[in-house]
């Protein structure tokens, strides 16, 4: 029987394990992949005090490196569903572990376009991570799908490595203003395609060649990142009926769900501002409020 489960060691659960285990609380946490979740696949991070200009990777280290000092226990495995009870039960395909709390911190994933031949290219010029697989495209000429906040830095990146990089936006203006907006501006080998949608992927040998508009323009590219948004990662919470129409938990001001010791913080629930700030804050917010109830 654990205090607490935590599922998810992205930048929102890692900070609730810190908080939890300096406390003494008996806890133990999951993740199906690495610790500081989509940091691992974030280039640059300029909007964190104290850390700007750091790497993702570099931070998602620093917060292993916590773990481990803490000798935090990690599982790595796929949690398959939670049931609620007196007890809670986190199931995975190899048993289910007990707990009195339990925080849902797994975050979310890109989305995908939607269309014919886009799971066949994935990995073969289809991509949601531009540090993961920007190299690969060293001095060619890539596309991104996307004009928010991530697609225009990850443009940037792209533009460092890259012989020509196009922004494929579905709008005739960006929506999007500030630092990264001007930066893509005065960026010479950067071009945004504006009123453009996707209508197919065509492939020569298995690998992306070209892709063609509803217009029925073409663009020649040897990749096309992709960031139109993203989805949480909650399938497995849907026995319990706390998520919204679009997969997010929902979460009272104490980020408490309606069932009573459940909680979701970080990219999991539906907010205003998605930040490492942010889910490190809650982190901290929901720790502290567990850590209270058990010492009561």
């Amino acid at each position: 029987m654990y205090d607490l489960i935590i599922i998810g060691m992205g930048p929102a659960g890692v900070s609730a394990a810190i908080y939890a285990k300096r406390a003494g609380l008996k806890l133990l946490c999951f993740d199906k992949a690495m610790v500081g979740g989509y940091l691992n696949y974030i280039d640059r991070v300029d909007n964190y005090a104290g850390l700007y200009g750091s790497s993702g990777p570099d931070i998602a280290f620093n917060f292993l490196e916590a773990i481990n000092n803490l000798d935090i226990e990690v599982i790595n495995k796929e949690v398959l569903s939670v049931l609620d009870g007196d007890v809670k039960k986190v199931v995975t395909k190899d048993g289910e572990y007990l707990a009195k709390n339990i925080i849902i911190a797994t975050g979310r994933i890109p989305k995908k376009i939607g269309i014919e031949n886009e799971d066949n290219l994935r990995g073969h010029g289809i991509s949601n991570c531009a540090l993961c697989d920007g190299a690969f495209y060293r001095n060619k000429e890539v596309a991104v799908l996307g004009a928010g906040e991530s697609a225009l830095q990850e443009a940037l990146y792209l533009a460092n490595i890259c012989k020509k990089v196009y922004i494929i936006h579905r709008r005739d203006k960006l929506s999007v203003i500030g630092y990264n907006a001007s930066r893509v501006k005065e960026t010479g080998n950067i071009e945004i395609l504006y009123e453009k949608v996707i209508a197919k992927l065509k492939d020569k040998d298995g690998i992306l060649d070209e892709i063609v508009f509803t217009d029925d323009s073409k663009l020649k590219v040897s990749a096309l990142f992709v960031y139109i948004g993203f989805k949480p990662i909650t399938n497995f919470l849907s026995n319990l009926d706390i998520l919204t129409n679009e997969g997010y938990v929902l979460v009272n001001q104490s980020f408490e769900t309606k069932i009573k010791g459940i909680y979701a913080i970080g990219d999991t629930i539906k907010k205003d501002l998605y930040q490492i700030s942010v889910a490190v804050g809650e982190g901290a917010v929901v720790a502290n409020k567990i850590i209270n109830s058990i010492l009561e």
